[in-house]
């Protein structure tokens, strides 16, 4: 690699997405300690839809972010990015953008040279970088693993390796999370009922079951519910069944405070979600409720070694996955197979298992990264 002290990151998405990109990021920032990172991302898509940034933030990991509006055909938009990226003048561009096919990535790149970008690295051309991959047992390639891969030139990612997928929270972050929960309370449960697209909705009556079920197994616990301020008052509803306290506080934390408020808790259960990616890097003991959306394995969180994180995938029908299978069986037949005792069993194995493993799950990660 050559010298370097501007460095541009092209990753689109929201907050899972920029999670499962956390061991690049920290590979590349150890590589140039003090250049200054760029990360070109998309603006957010929906009010649910945290920007990377947001998550970025205090990490030390990147400075600052250039945005655009994802699918734009406007020549003026187009433009006013490639303006804001010469005005930066990167030496070199890292590709981490999902796989979105040959024709786009090539456009990709020229678009990056054009903006006089000379050393650009990770654009997906080959086979296994422009599909996910089938892996084994059923599952697909991680697409923290996809990227991996892509990366493979500038070094060996060990993604077990959870110091690689670190926010760096500050103490202040954690300060300001302690002020939002009750400081009378101990042992807290979270979790997120949320989520951006309906497919992947467990839905109103299993998670008022779960809930109704799981205060009867755990008492005297806090209740956090998490989650962007549209999911407020669906939250509070269901929260009405859970017979301990509760704290709402969807819409009320940025995703950073949320994160440091999960590193408090001894049990997260969400959606395919932001929040689920979240629990699972700070260490918390996570159940992540999947739907046919996309196919197994290719966004499950954190690392399959990890033994806190468990991850509930709905039964397949005959022939596996395939791309739309929730459009052409329906949603009943996607997320709504998973049954509340399934989803309650998974999470009292869990509770238990941190009980016995307090010691190495609760802040689980005592020294910042240095690079």
């Amino acid at each position: 690699m050559q010298p370097a002290s501007k460095i541009m990151i092209y990753r689109l998405g929201s907050l899972g997405d920029t999670i499962v990109a956390l061991p690049c990021l920290h590979l590349i920032r150890r590589l140039y300690p003090h250049a200054t990172i760029s990360i070109l991302t998309n603006q957010p898509v929906t009010g649910k839809a945290a920007p990377a940034m947001a998550i970025l933030e205090n990490s030390g990991l990147c400075d600052e972010a250039v945005s655009y509006p994802v699918g734009t055909r406007s020549v003026f938009e187009l433009a006013k990015v490639r303006k804001r990226i010469r005005e930066i003048q990167p030496q070199i561009l890292i590709n981490l953008a999902a796989a979105r096919g040959l024709l786009k990535s090539l456009r990709d790149y020229l678009f990056f040279r054009s903006c006089g970008i000379r050393q650009i690295l990770g654009t997906p051309v080959r086979q296994q970088d422009l599909h996910v991959q089938l892996a084994n047992e059923g599952e697909f390639e991680r697409e923290s693993e996809r990227l991996a891969l892509r990366l493979a030139s500038l070094g060996v990612i060990n993604l077990s390796d959870r110091r690689l997928w670190q926010l760096e929270l500050t103490q202040k972050e954690r300060i300001q999370a302690s002020e939002l929960l009750p400081s009378n309370q101990r042992d807290f449960i979270a979790v997120s009922v949320g989520t951006k697209l309906a497919v992947k909705d467990w839905g109103a009556e299993n998670w008022e079951k779960l809930l109704a079920l799981l205060s009867t197994r755990i008492q005297d616990v806090t209740l956090i519910l998490l989650g962007s301020a549209e999911e407020c008052a669906r939250s509070e509803k269901l929260s009405r069944v859970w017979k301990s306290d509760h704290v709402n506080l969807c819409g009320r934390t940025a995703p950073r405070i949320s994160a440091a408020i999960l590193e408090r808790c001894r049990l997260f259960i969400g959606h395919d979600s932001g929040p689920m990616h979240m629990a699972s890097v700070v260490g918390v003991p996570t159940v992540g409720l999947f739907s046919w959306f996309n196919p197994p394995g290719q966004w499950f969180p954190g690392h399959k070694s990890w033994r806190f994180v468990r991850v509930l995938y709905p039964p397949l029908p005959a022939g596996g996955w395939k791309a739309g299978l929730q459009m052409k069986h329906g949603v009943l037949e996607g997320i709504l197979l998973l049954q509340p005792q399934e989803v309650l069993k998974t999470a009292m194995e869990l509770w238990d298992y941190n009980s016995n493993h307090t010691s190495t799950l609760l802040h689980p990660i005592a020294t910042k990264s240095t690079y």
